[in-house]
């Protein structure tokens, strides 16, 4: 009998740790809105159609669980007529006073494009947390604004 409860005990602690193992990643998934709020593009001299740039932008993401986060980037772009490479960061600050903080690379085509994040930092609930994810351009009705979907996997830190 003594046994069958230590196995029980043994099993339930198991489950526990599978669950809060679980519990550690958050599939993070969201449309986002934003519009340009500056910077300045430069051409390259002696190479028609290139130019190197830094921008910032801003706007609002609305996630699948309901929750909104203002969120600001700030860029650099490397463009050679209608396409461009960018790299930068993307702050989202979440109505409840968590942050979270990712890099990004990415590609702008006349067809859209997108790009990879990497988290970097975090605050609150996302302090410590690690994980990547993907973000593409997605139609949109306004001129002067870009609506892209993504998705972030997030490893929270252990607490």
């Amino acid at each position: 009998m003594k046994v069958l409860r230590l196995f029980g005990i043994a099993i339930l602690a198991g489950l526990t740790l599978a669950g809060s193992a679980a519990a550690e990643e958050q599939i993070l998934k969201f449309k986002v809105v934003m519009i340009k709020t500056g910077g300045e593009t430069m051409d390259v001299s002696g190479l028609k159609g290139r130019a190197l740039g830094a921008e910032k932008h801003a706007g609002f993401a609305v996630f699948d669980d309901g929750r909104l986060a203002y969120k600001t980037v700030v860029l650099t772009l490397d463009s050679s007529g209608d396409t461009a490479n960018y790299t930068g960061f993307s702050t989202y600050n979440f109505q409840d006073g968590d942050v979270l903080v990712v890099k990004f690379v990415g590609t702008l085509t006349p067809d859209g494009g997108g790009g990879d994040y990497e988290v970097v930092s975090g605050s609150g609930a996302y302090e410590g947390a690690t994980g990547t994810g993907r973000f593409d351009a997605a139609e949109n009705p306004w001129k002067d604004a870009d609506m892209f979907e993504g998705t972030i996997s997030v490893k929270l830190a252990d607490r």
